[in-house]
């Protein structure tokens, strides 16, 4: 009896700390990784809500993958989220930033569930022992919050998948486990919905279906998970048939733009071994490290376990298109405390042990530090800052970048709530205005303009004045008030 009511006391208090990383991430955290996770999400939104009118009837190739000719985007995300807003907007609640951080706390909720299920279900797979470094390796690991609270394709999709793939071995794990025909259903349905909202996917998915032929071949059990998932490819079409007004096969298409057209190889070539590469330069340096040693060796000392299967048909399926991304093996790389536990756990030597286990935190916790409390994209941070100004109506100029776009295109989804603005040329027509700039070096001309005061910086200055690369690259954005 004791040690069950210390097991739930344990159990509250992870989530309430997951509940206190993922709330100051959700409001810390702003803008997105990668454009596709505003411009193919939340632009769409903006469009169902009327900010944006030129989403599905742009020529000049920013929005190819949504005009009548391609139209290879699926809609059930966008319209989720068009959901939530409508009902914050019957709330009177019209504020655009509210409005993301609801949906970041949902997809929060969601991933905080799928991590916590899949715990409970991997466990025994992976782990030795339940010792606290365990539970702090896994439970802090910088890339769950970083991933769940994005409102990207890759975000929803892989929450998705997680919480199917955590029931779905314990069905095809043992004779024994049967599960109702219903639930087996339900759970293939949501690991289509993972297909649906992101149809790449099924490169991850497809090498499981894979290993469930060759070791747990149920005929039963894999024709329920297929009804399932055929139901949610079926609903995907269906909605995006009620947004198009006319039947559109989104995979077909896809197939025949991206591979069969090479429209894909257009947006860059990298060689086969992209992902290694990227995986120990983007993915948290030093503890990317560890987690691809660590993939290693569960590979070679499990090959036939079904992540062995999952993870190098993926790579192999990824490797042969031309075209890579970091973001495309994410499905992988939110596994990384699962495989990272299990090498520790097999190390032997006692120091060697420690070594691994107390730098992969160190690390981790300086991302996840990251994460909780600065801006991905300091565009983003700038929109709120005027957003919230009491004095909308003032004069606002630029000069250099224009902060209103992104590689030519207009996040009209804040754009449309904020002030107008106008380019200025030069620092002699900043009078009576707020002027922007993100060039250190321009910004310290207008400090010495007696004029002028410096009232809003994305990062602290003397964060920015510590690396001279960090002046050069125009990540800070800067406001003057100028009298």
């Amino acid at each position: 009896m004791y040690q069950l009511k210390k097991k739930i006391n344990s159990q509250y208090l992870i989530i309430f700390f997951l509940i206190i990383i993922y709330s100051l991430a959700s409001y810390n955290n702003l803008g997105f990784y990668n454009d596709d996770e505003h411009f193919q999400i939340l632009e769409p939104v903006a469009y169902l809500l009327g900010f944006n009118d030129i989403l599905i009837n742009d020529y000049s190739d920013y929005y190819w993958e949504w005009v009548d000719d391609h139209r290879i985007r699926p809609w059930i995300q966008p319209n989720f989220y068009y959901f939530i807003i409508i009902s914050l907007n019957y709330f009177g609640l019209n504020d655009p930033f509210i409005w993301v951080y609801s949906i970041r706390i949902f997809n929060s909720i969601l991933g905080i569930f799928s991590i916590l299920y899949l715990f409970n279900s991997l466990k025994n797979i992976f782990f030795k022992n339940n010792s606290i470094q365990i539970y702090f390796i896994y439970f802090s690991f910088w890339f769950f919050p970083f991933l769940h609270i994005r409102t990207s394709s890759e975000s929803l999709s892989i929450t998705l998948f997680c919480i199917a793939l955590a029931f779905l071995i314990k069905t095809f794990g043992t004779t024994n486990e049967k599960g109702s025909k219903l639930k087996i259903i339900f759970f293939g349905f949501i690991l289509g919905l993972s297909i649906v909202v992101r149809p790449q996917m099924i490169f991850t998915i497809f090498p499981i279906f894979i290993w469930v032929i060759f070791f747990r071949f149920y005929f039963d059990k894999i024709l329920l998970v297929s009804i399932g998932l055929s139901s949610a490819i079926f609903f995907g079409l269906y909605v995006d048939y009620l947004n198009w007004g006319e039947f559109a096969n989104i995979y077909y298409k896809i197939f025949q733009l991206q591979i069969l057209e090479g429209r894909m190889s257009g947006f860059g070539s990298q060689p086969w071994w992209y992902y290694i590469l990227t995986i120990l330069k983007d993915l948290a340096p030093i503890f990317s490290l560890v987690f691809l040693v660590s993939l290693i060796y569960f590979i070679y000392k499990n090959p036939k376990n079904i992540f062995t299967w999952m993870i190098l048909g993926t790579l192999i399926i990824l490797s042969f298109f031309s075209h890579k991304e970091t973001r495309f093996i994410f499905p992988i790389y939110i596994f990384a405390p699962f495989f990272i536990i299990y090498l520790i756990d097999n190390i032997s030597n006692l120091r060697l042990k420690r070594f691994t286990a107390y730098s992969s935190l160190i690390f981790n916790f300086i991302f996840l530090f990251i994460i909780m409390f600065f801006p991905i994209n300091s565009k983003i941070a700038l929109y709120k800052f005027l957003y919230y100004q009491e004095n909308k109506n003032q004069n606002i100029k630029f000069i250099g970048e224009n902060p209103y776009q992104f590689n030519n295109m207009e996040p009209f989804f804040y754009t449309h709530f904020l002030p107008k603005l106008k380019e200025s040329e030069s620092l002699n027509s900043i009078n009576k205005t707020l002027v922007i700039t993100n060039e250190y070096d321009l910004q310290k001309k207008i400090d010495n303009n007696g004029n002028c005061k410096i009232i809003y910086s994305t990062y602290p200055m003397k964060i920015i004045e510590l690396n001279s690369n960090w002046k050069n690259k125009k990540m800070n954005w800067y406001v003057n008030k100028c009298n």
